[in-house]
């Protein structure tokens, strides 16, 4: 079983189906335009504020897709934040430094949270939209 707080991150199809499928249901404007010529989904933020705003007129499928979004979205930011530990390495920042600027609380806590970012950022993964 899954612990809630560790919700697995979703695989690249079906983020691209929760994509199709609030574009074709909340773009408006250039979204819509860039669909319709290039099927080019609309910003995964915007899709989800979309869901939110749709006062009461969002179905299940549409808060489902939004969630799906949200969890590509983390694993986006998973990725960054790897990322710039690696980049902090790199520029001789020490893993005492980062563990302040994360407010954790040592330097083998940032140790812990650079594995566990390596371990995210091994898995599939489609940007950010």
């Amino acid at each position: 079983m899954t612990d809630v707080m560790d919700i697995p991150a979703p695989a690249p199809e079906t983020v691209a189906a929760a994509r199709r499928h609030l574009t074709e249901r909340f773009a408006a404007g250039v979204d819509r335009l860039l669909w319709e010529t290039g099927q080019r989904p609309m910003p995964d933020l915007d899709a989800i504020a979309g869901v939110l705003a749709a006062d009461g007129q969002a179905g299940p499928v549409d808060i489902g897709c939004a969630l799906v979004l949200v969890q590509a979205i983390r694993l986006s930011l998973d990725h960054l934040e790897h990322d710039l530990f690696d980049a902090a390495r790199g520029a001789g920042v020490t893993t005492r430094a980062v563990a302040a600027v994360l407010d954790l609380a040592d330097a083998a806590a940032a140790e812990a949270r650079h594995r566990w970012l390596a371990e995210r950022r091994a898995l599939p993964h489609v940007a950010a939209g």
